[in-house]
């Protein structure tokens, strides 16, 4: 019983977003002035919708699972076997993407939890009453954080004093001002803004981290008891969103939806500044078990977004229609800015892939043929075998930025016209581009069910033995996958 109902706990974080985090999201749409921010929070609710009503992930980086568990120590061992026999299963039915790697030897371990337990008695937000009376049953409150590589890779910890562009940051709070939004900046959009950002001051390396963590479970707008801190949250908000970041960084006037700021006592000697970043894809739930395992309470949402139906129709009719392959001369006419629609065939490709090829490993004549003029996403998505024939149920882009150190020789051995990814790339892509006739296209991060949905047959996966489901290189044929020209062949760039 316990597995059964942690794996529902994993398919509510996973498939649907918390309705805080949905209204927020709702709110910035129908503030946003910019038509590409505006575009891009329209993607995103679409997103959520579609992935809830499939039950399907709705980001194809379904992170690594972080349990926070309040139970008394007598009952841990049963509890981590039963998240351990969940998690299994929900990686087995594609809830899951595996998502833990060895590090000395590259091999993909499928997922493995990583469990906090607190030995106290599980009150949560429960009146005097209530609390007592699940103590007295023995009750277990779960909760549940996944977060993503990309998140993770822009969270960060910084040690005061601190040289910023704009200025030294101190050991004071206007100090922790300055190097919170040096951080916030410096990301741009690779953490698929618009975000959620935990602040904490002080503290050890360590616990700051578990600490800033563990508050991205808070509801957006929580209010803070300390009202320095409160003012500080306020400041942070304004100042990041008045950088026009915006989602996705494609501009706009929202880059975060919440800030929340805590303190713990530090050594004199050290200051820690720690944040914590969550995407706009805040995926988050608990669950409160009594002794045997059966729910007592949940926080699943149940808001389901609208969908955007014909206006999302009036866009793509709207786009430049790319067909794939295409040609030099095609791609040379595309201009950074213009929203595109892309349909044929597409490959996937990250890190490893990336790495096989610039350092002179051999793809058959086939995946030689078929790469020249091609798509090549920056995605690791989520594929489920069914009656033979793989299926992809979740497949959003990867931060792009990693892979720009590989892709000039990357596109002079492969041929691919056409790179589609999330958060821009640096200038030896832009180069690259220019030489070998070129365009990379940003889509829309964690928008995983949405892509999905263009995905209309996998043609084959080639590596998947060697270096695993996020890794593999997937041929795609897509119709009409929508993406904007974000750096073009004559150095045309989105600012």
């Amino acid at each position: 019983m316990f597995a059964q109902n942690i794996l529902e706990l994993i398919r509510a974080a996973a498939t649907n977003l918390p309705t805080d985090v949905v209204e927020a999201l709702l709110a910035a749409k129908n503030r946003e002035t910019n038509p590409r921010g505006k575009l891009t929070l329209g993607i995103i609710l679409q997103n959520i919708a579609l992935a809830k009503k499939l039950n399907r992930p709705l980001c194809q980086d379904t992170g690594s699972l972080t349990f926070f568990v309040k139970a008394e120590p007598q009952s841990w061992s049963k509890i981590a076997k039963a998240i351990d026999a969940a998690t299994r299963k929900a990686t087995k039915i594609g809830l899951l993407r595996p998502n833990s790697v060895d590090s000395v030897s590259g091999k993909n371990l499928g997922n493995i939890p990583k469990i906090e337990f607190e030995s106290k008695s599980s009150s949560g937000s429960l009146s005097r009453r209530e609390a007592f009376g699940l103590r007295k049953r023995g009750a277990v409150e779960i909760s549940l954080l996944l977060k993503g590589g990309g998140s993770e890779n822009v969270s960060a910890q910084v040690a005061l004093p601190l040289e910023t562009k704009s200025g030294l940051a101190g050991r004071d709070l206007a100090g922790v001002k300055k190097a919170a939004l040096a951080i916030l900046e410096s990301s741009v959009g690779k953490g698929c803004p618009p975000g959620i950002v935990s602040i904490v001051i002080g503290g050890d390396r360590a616990e700051a981290f578990k600490i800033a963590k563990k508050n991205l479970l808070q509801k957006i707008g929580t209010p803070n008891s300390d009202s320095k801190l409160a003012k500080l949250e306020a400041e942070i908000l304004r100042s990041i969103n008045s950088s026009k970041i915006g989602p996705g960084g494609l501009g706009g006037q929202t880059t975060l939806l919440d800030c929340r700021i805590a303190s713990l006592p530090r050594h004199p000697a050290c200051f820690f500044v720690t944040l914590a970043y969550s995407c706009w894809a805040t995926r988050r739930g608990k669950i409160i078990l009594d002794a045997k395992g059966q729910i007592l309470r949940n926080n699943y949402s149940k808001k389901l977004t609208h969908h955007l139906g014909g206006e999302l129709t009036s866009v793509i009719e709207k786009a430049k229609k790319i067909q794939l392959p295409i040609s030099e001369k095609a791609v040379r006419e595309l201009r950074a800015g213009e929203l595109v629609a892309i349909s044929g065939r597409i490959f996937t490709a990250r890190d490893q892939v990336h790495n096989f090829v610039v350092e002179g490993g051999s793809l058959t004549p086939e995946l030689t043929r078929g790469l020249k003029g091609s798509g090549v996403f920056h995605a690791g998505p989520i594929a489920i075998l069914r009656n033979k024939k793989w299926k992809i149920v979740a497949a959003g882009p990867t931060t792009s930025a990693r892979l720009d150190v590989f892709t000039p020789k990357f596109l002079e051995k492969t041929g691919a016209r056409v790179l589609i990814g999330k958060g821009g790339m640096g200038a030896a892509t832009a180069q690259a581009l220019q030489k070998f006739g070129a365009v990379y296209c940003h889509a829309i991060g964690g928008a995983a069910a949405f892509y999905a949905d263009a995905i209309r047959e996998v043609r084959g996966v080639d590596f998947l033995d060697e270096f695993g489901m996020p890794e593999a290189l997937w041929e795609l044929e897509v119709e009409n996958m929508l993406a904007i020209v974000g750096m073009d062949a004559r150095g045309g760039v989105i600012r």
